[in-house]
């Protein structure tokens, strides 16, 4: 996705994102690409199975947009495979992307939404979720008409 890798380094016994004849110490690296990177030595090295379980906080942490669509395509491929995740996130985007994967997937993909004190169980195969995330992008969109409308 980014051009680049997250390898151990033995010369100087620490990880580094490269890319090209570029080096980067892991400290420097975005938030974002750690996440993607993890994920992607945990599958290279072969940890993950039918069994696992992965718990990511903010996804969306330090990703443009297109990424964060990418990621989460990613994840719905394994969670098809029978990884289980579980995803904490507060973006629009995460939500809307996870929403149409299950609707084009079928997938079934329930979120827990703190909602005035009350904690809903919904299932994104049945629609977007209520949840104060969803309430303030509808909320700018309707700002935002009003604006154009002036």
């Amino acid at each position: 996705m980014f051009g680049g890798k997250v390898e151990y380094d033995d010369a100087s016994s620490r990880w580094q994102f490269r890319t090209g004849n570029q080096k980067f110490p892991i400290g420097v690296t975005a938030e974002g690409i750690k996440k993607i990177a993890i994920l992607d030595t945990l599958l290279g090295n072969r940890y993950l199975d039918k069994n696992s379980v992965i718990f990511m906080d903010e996804p969306e942490s330090a990703l443009h947009p297109k990424a964060i669509s990418q990621l989460l395509d990613i994840i719905a491929k394994l969670a098809e495979e029978g990884i289980q995740f579980f995803l904490a996130s507060h973006s629009y985007f995460v939500i809307k992307k996870l929403y149409l994967l299950a609707q084009e997937k079928g997938l079934s993909i329930p979120t827990i939404s703190l909602f005035s004190e009350v904690w809903q169980a919904e299932n994104l195969t049945d629609g977007m979720p209520n949840n104060p995330i969803i309430d303030e992008s509808i909320r700018l969109y309707k700002e935002e008409v009003e604006l154009a409308l002036k």
